[in-house]
């Protein structure tokens, strides 16, 4: 087998340290585009004088490395240097990065619980140049819910305008009107949506997380399949029964008020939206007008199943994590912006100030 000489030794070196930089800043969002980033790769160092080399090397190993190491150390419980440019590897071949976490922590490392914030075990690592961002449905979904609620106030802002003028004067307006009118209601079916989004992405989320630290040998099957079966399995008994299996400790009080008002809420409204019908739920379901509940959804009503999901959410996470954490970022803005909206709309319904559609 053929020695290695100085001369590539140094090349290794520099060209280790040189992609482990970049993919640490990378991560830090530090890099413009592309080209700056593979810039890395693409240094010509065999062609180098030999005195550049060693120049390159020293700088390497006094400075870089542990610029790197501390990056390392700040970020994961067991990236090093060679790890972080086999990442690079990884990120130039496509421009970027995206892996559930387990695949991620399994190929370079896992990450420090600081940095994962209280996200849930399900996420998706993604690398770009906006940096080494998370992505999992809870938090996409809570995004839309702020979107529609968001909209929702500026909406009523903006039909305020026109609610003390004479009639003969919004006739003028009509398309002005019937666009926020529009846009109200569509507000207002997004709240409702994404609040059913949201709970399901929760609490399946939660279930999958226990299977993947737990396993479930040790649960009968009846408990096995609510757990992994969540297609299957309602809202409802999500929400009563997961908290239950999850920890082994009762947290509802059956019947629990928030969690009646919460379904009470969403399932019909939200039964009218996804499967809008002029025939009436049966009997069993309660025998509800579904059309009658399509056209009466309107920004109260997401705004308060919005609410009480918020409440129900941080019940639930501090039941299953008890002191072990704090609330997610995600659950913690969701919470501001439901407040802010609550503050800005009231509990007072409101109506079309002209009935234009």
């Amino acid at each position: 087998m053929p020695s290695t000489s100085g001369r590539e030794k140094e090349v290794k070196l520099i060209r280790q340290a040189n992609r482990a930089s970049a993919t640490a800043r990378l991560m830090l969002g530090k890099f413009d585009d592309w080209h700056e980033f593979l810039k890395a790769d693409t240094i010509d160092l065999d062609s180098l004088p030999r005195r550049n080399l060693k120049s390159g090397s020293k700088d390497v190993k006094r400075r870089l490395s542990r610029e790197i190491e501390g990056f390392c150390s700040r970020n994961f419980q067991s990236m090093d240097e060679r790890k972080l440019a086999q990442l690079y590897e990884a990120i130039k071949a496509h421009r970027g990065l995206e892996l559930p976490l387990s695949e991620f922590e399994n190929h370079f490392s896992p990450l420090h619980l600081k940095v994962l914030k209280g996200r849930p075990k399900h996420l998706t690592v993604c690398i770009s140049l906006w940096g080494l961002q998370f992505k999992f449905p809870e938090e996409e979904m809570a995004k839309d819910l702020i979107e529609a609620l968001n909209m929702a106030v500026t909406v009523k802002i903006g039909l305020e305008d026109y609610k003390n003028k004479h009639h003969s004067e919004n006739r003028e307006n009509r398309t002005q009107i019937g666009t926020l009118t529009r846009q109200k209601s569509f507000a207002a079916r997004s709240a409702v949506i994404s609040c059913f989004n949201l709970i399901e992405a929760y609490l399946n989320g939660l279930a999958w997380d226990y299977v993947q630290t737990n396993g479930t040998e040790q649960l009968s099957n009846r408990k096995r399949s609510l757990l992994e079966d969540t297609n299957q399995v309602s809202t409802r008994d999500k929400l009563m029964k997961y908290p239950m299996t999850i920890t082994g400790r009762q947290l509802w009080e059956e019947p629990d008020d928030e969690v009646e008002a919460f379904i009470s809420t969403l399932k019909p409204f939200r039964d009218s939206l996804m499967h809008p019908s002029p025939f009436s739920a049966p009997e069993k379901h309660g025998g509800y007008d579904k059309l009658s509940l399509f056209y009466r959804v309107d920004c109260d009503t997401g705004l308060l199943t919005a609410k009480l999901l918020v409440n129900l959410v941080k019940r639930i996470q501090k039941h299953v994590y008890e002191e072990q954490s704090t609330l997610p970022v995600w659950i913690n803005e969701l919470d501001k912006e439901v407040q802010k909206c609550w503050d800005s709309l009231g509990s007072e319904r409101h109506n079309n100030p002209v009935g234009a559609d």
